[in-house]
């Protein structure tokens, strides 16, 4: 299949500029909103913990999807240990040309890399089950309802992190060596772009830029992993030419520092930020902890690790005008004359689902004064009046589910994945209070 070629940029939630954000949630809403006449609150506080993806045709913004990071408890209730997929939209003028096929594609490398060996989970819509086997994703459980749309949950296992000389030996036993020997060298060196500065006197080195050395060791670590991906062995002529890619490397290092790219170039400093990040949360796989260690942190948590009350409800509301409609209307439900009470409402702009719903879901549609008073109330009662600075309501509640705290061996891995989660933010806080003592670090007075 050819494919249009469109340029993808991942970007955190702080490193959006705020035309992108407009832009991407422009196209949310054209496609979710409107196309698929879906009323549904798309601004869930889940991107600002999400990685996303971004494809311009050009200046435009035609595709998208974002990863939200594992063990993220969304607004709907949602959470999943490992990273999930969401909002995967292209434009309707871009429809049938292999967008969504990339976005998808590009999402799992990216979960790959950043989230290895984790259930990748998607909450996708029923009807594309299908495409999104073909990504290797497996349907797990019920078809349920979403925001009035059938939708099941899908499956996929990322994959190991491999070593580079896994990959080399995989790729060479399906081509030609001395065809792509320069791009798997070139391949590895990005990888590894980062030379570190060393002392000359110190140790050995095979060549220098200004002040910059490649060691001698580094160069024959290498060859050495050229060498061992190849059945022949190592060549003659690869000294020079790993020598040379190797020089080229830093060259182009040297000459980005110069044009100030480190302080220019939002992509460069995302990078470079990342790595450091994955750096510094890799010591975490170093921790030491029993299972006592998470009992304690379960039974000092249990709030969080409660399941979230559900709701099924409708609200019915007036102007504060119709106070006598609204007072009509509610001796109507409790004559149990439904159809004649909704004629004296008026007609919100967004109804909610006739579904039960997690409460923070509800929150989204009724906010949280109106969420709390349907908390206190019984299934298949009707509230009192309840006013509002410009509105009166009345909220009718036909089902509830209430939390239930589940136990320790129910969701131990959980448990697990949030300690570590946590334990790994502490770190990090810790490694960044410690940066601010090794570096002189001065605030000028801005008022």
């Amino acid at each position: 299949m050819n494919f249009k070629q469109y340029h993808f940029y991942w970007k955190s939630f702080s490193e959006l500029s705020s035309i992108e954000l407009y832009d991407l949630l422009n196209l949310r809403q054209q496609v979710f909103v409107e196309e698929q006449e879906c009323a549904y609150i798309d601004a869930d506080y889940s991107d600002q913990h999400s990685d996303h993806l971004l494809a311009y045709d050009g200046s435009q913004l035609v595709g998208y999807l974002r990863i939200v990071k594992p063990n993220f408890k969304m607004n709907d209730g949602k959470q999943y240990s490992g990273p999930s997929i969401g909002r995967i939209v292209n434009h309707t003028s871009k429809r049938n040309e292999g967008l969504g096929f990339n976005l998808i594609n590009e999402a799992i490398k990216k979960c790959n890399q950043i989230y290895p060996n984790q259930v990748i989970s998607i909450s996708a819509q029923h009807r594309l089950q299908d495409y999104y086997e073909r990504f290797g994703f497996s349907a797990v459980g019920d078809v349920y309802l979403e925001d009035g749309i059938d939708h099941i949950k899908m499956t996929l296992k990322s994959e190991l992190k491999y070593s580079f000389s896994e990959k080399v030996s995989n790729i060479l036993k399906t081509r030609n060596v001395y065809l792509f020997g320069g791009l798997l060298i070139s391949g590895y060196l990005i990888l590894n772009t980062f030379i570190k500065d060393i002392n000359e006197d110190a140790f050995n080195w095979v060549a220098k830029i200004d002040n910059t050395y490649i060691s001698k060791s580094k160069f024959e670590n290498y060859l050495e992993s050229i060498g061992e991906s190849r059945k022949g062995g190592l060549l003659e002529k690869d000294i020079d030419m790993v020598l040379d890619k190797l020089i080229d490397e830093e060259l182009l290092i040297q000459r980005a520092i110069d044009l100030g790219m480190l302080e220019t170039d939002s992509q460069v400093r995302s990078v470079i930020i990342q790595k450091m990040i994955e750096s510094i949360l890799s010591e975490i796989d170093n921790l030491s902890y029993s299972d006592q260690d998470l009992k304690n942190f379960y039974i000092s948590n249990k709030d969080f690790f409660a399941s979230s009350p559900k709701l099924q409800l409708v609200k019915l509301s007036f102007d504060k005008s119709s106070l006598n409609s609204a007072k009509k209307a509610q001796e109507y439900i409790l004559d149990g004359d439904f159809v004649s009470a909704k004629k004296l409402a008026r007609n919100d702009v967004i109804d909610l689902p006739n579904a039960l719903l997690p409460a923070t879901k509800v929150r989204e549609y009724i906010g949280p004064k109106l969420t709390e008073i349907a908390m206190q109330l019984e299934p298949g009662s009707v509230s009192e009046l309840i006013t509002d600075t410009d509105s009166v309501h009345l909220l009718i509640l036909l089902k509830k589910e209430v939390s239930v705290t589940q136990e320790f061996n129910e969701i131990s891995e959980q448990v697990r994945n949030e300690f570590l989660k946590r334990e790994g933010d502490k770190l990090f806080l810790e490694y960044l209070e410690n940066l601010r003592s090794w570096y002189d670090v001065t605030k000028k007075q801005t008022s």
